[in-house]
């Protein structure tokens, strides 16, 4: 009888355990995408071309040629165009009049810039522009998280196995968060409204807006 009690309560025992957590390294394997097989080098054949095709070949490099400095020409005076556009911008803003386009003419051509409201933010300088937007800052900014795995866990066993079985209230040692800023729609009106003239400079040294189309 002894033995038999013996038997059912090492069953019990084992019914009771929990199956053990998966391998760390084998969850990454799992998830690991197979690598792309290197392309292979291979030499170019030279074709022998009709006078035709020579001169095709002459126009198209010498046209790809002319396309770069045309390119060059056309940053130089978008920028001029640009820095022109925007102080017509930032004087009609401050009266309340914001446009975020205006067309120009030239002398043979018209143009129209716009500004669209798209702007590039460090989250490192987050407190340099909520000092300059106030109490406007939640208002005219979005602020993201993203969380990440830390890379000391990918080194240490311990805490990959732990991972693997429970995180639980850990976890502040496993992730670490990313924040990421990015204006809300209006943001390029109401900046007029919320900051200065004086301060207009320091607020796009924290906020970048894009470059504006040309067309």
């Amino acid at each position: 009888m002894s033995g038999n009690l013996f038997s059912i309560s090492n069953a019990a025992e084992k019914r009771e355990e929990k199956p053990a957590a998966p391998s760390f390294g084998d969850a990454l394997a799992a998830t690991k995408a197979a690598p792309k097989p290197a392309a292979k080098k291979s030499s170019v054949p030279n074709l022998a071309a009709t006078p035709e095709i020579k001169e095709a070949v002459d126009t198209y490099m010498e046209s790809k040629q002319n396309m770069k400095q045309a390119e060059a020409s056309m940053d130089a005076a978008g920028e001029i165009l640009a820095a022109f556009v925007r102080k017509a911008i930032d004087d009609d803003g401050f009266n309340g009049r914001y446009h975020n386009s205006y067309a120009l003419a030239g002398n043979r051509h018209a143009a129209k810039v716009i500004f669209a409201n798209k702007w590039t933010i460090n989250p490192e300088d987050e407190g340099e522009l909520a000092a300059i937007l106030g109490d406007a800052f939640a208002e005219l900014i979005n602020k993201k998280f993203t969380v990440k795995l830390k890379a000391e866990v990918f080194e240490n066993e311990e805490l990959q196995g732990e991972l693997m079985a429970l995180i639980g209230d850990r976890f502040g040692d496993f992730f670490e968060t990313e924040t990421k800023l990015n204006v809300r729609e209006g943001f390029d009106a109401e900046i007029y409204r919320v900051v200065s003239p004086a301060d207009l400079d320091a607020l796009r040294t924290w906020a970048r807006q894009y470059k504006p189309s040309i067309r």
